[in-house]
């Protein structure tokens, strides 16, 4: 039976899916994420339900934006190795424990020195002109510990018996409390430094003070009570 009036041929979808077309260029500037293949997939499934063109914008979407995401990872995972590569490792540590040379001016409270020139030794013999000390690791061997360090008054530099004592006295007073506080106190003693004519010239004032082993030639071991 031929067609009635108001009937014609089954309905054909010859528009072209928009949400396929949006997967394709976000898949091409990759800079969406996952959203390139969402839309890729929703788009096919459209397309399939409905018909319609864009099916090939869909695929191609989907896979480039998965292919943006395994580059993407692919560079973090890098990066990470590498910077976990770079930051971890002995040296760093190594660095940190090697003795280092210091001008004798520039030691801290709580360095732990070694002194070639003096030994460090309790201030019962002539005292020696010291130019650099080593900085050690406090867990090892070492002549002593610096306890603290003050400035001596005036501008006149005093005689040297008088600078000495004032260096002893002042390192005394701030040193002997942390000093009894510590479990090998009755073998402990004070040394110290103290600036020569020319560095009290240049405006060196300052007394280091130093925490030794009362021993000739004994060495201390660890660092000292708190």
């Amino acid at each position: 039976m031929p067609p009635g009036p108001g009937h014609g041929s089954p309905y054909r979808n010859d528009k072209t899916n928009g949400l396929a077309v949006a997967a394709f260029v976000t898949g091409l500037l990759g800079c969406l994420g996952v959203l390139g293949i969402v839309l890729g997939a929703i788009s096919l499934v459209q397309i399939g339900r409905n018909g319609g063109r864009g099916r090939g914008f869909a695929i191609a979407g989907i896979v480039l934006s998965c292919l943006w995401l395994v580059t993407g990872i692919t560079i973090a995972v890098l990066a990470a190795s590498s910077d976990s590569s770079s930051g971890a490792g002995p040296a760093p540590t190594a660095t940190r424990t090697k003795p280092k040379e210091v001008d004798a001016q520039k030691m801290k409270v709580g360095d732990c020195i070694n002194d070639n020139a003096s030994a460090s030794n309790p201030s019962t013999s002539e005292p020696v002109e010291v130019q650099s000390v080593k900085i050690v690791p406090c867990t090892g061997p070492h002549d002593g510990e610096v306890m603290a360090i003050f400035k001596l008054s005036g501008f006149t530099m005093p005689a040297d018996a008088q600078l000495r004592q004032l260096a002893s006295n002042g390192c005394k007073i701030r040193t002997q409390a942390r000093i009894g506080r510590d479990p090998a106190a009755g073998s402990l003693a004070n040394s110290y430094y103290y600036p020569t004519a020319e560095s009290w010239r240049q405006g060196d004032r300052d007394v280091t003070c130093v925490a030794v082993a009362a021993g000739e030639g004994t060495k201390l071991t660890r660092p000292l009570h708190r």
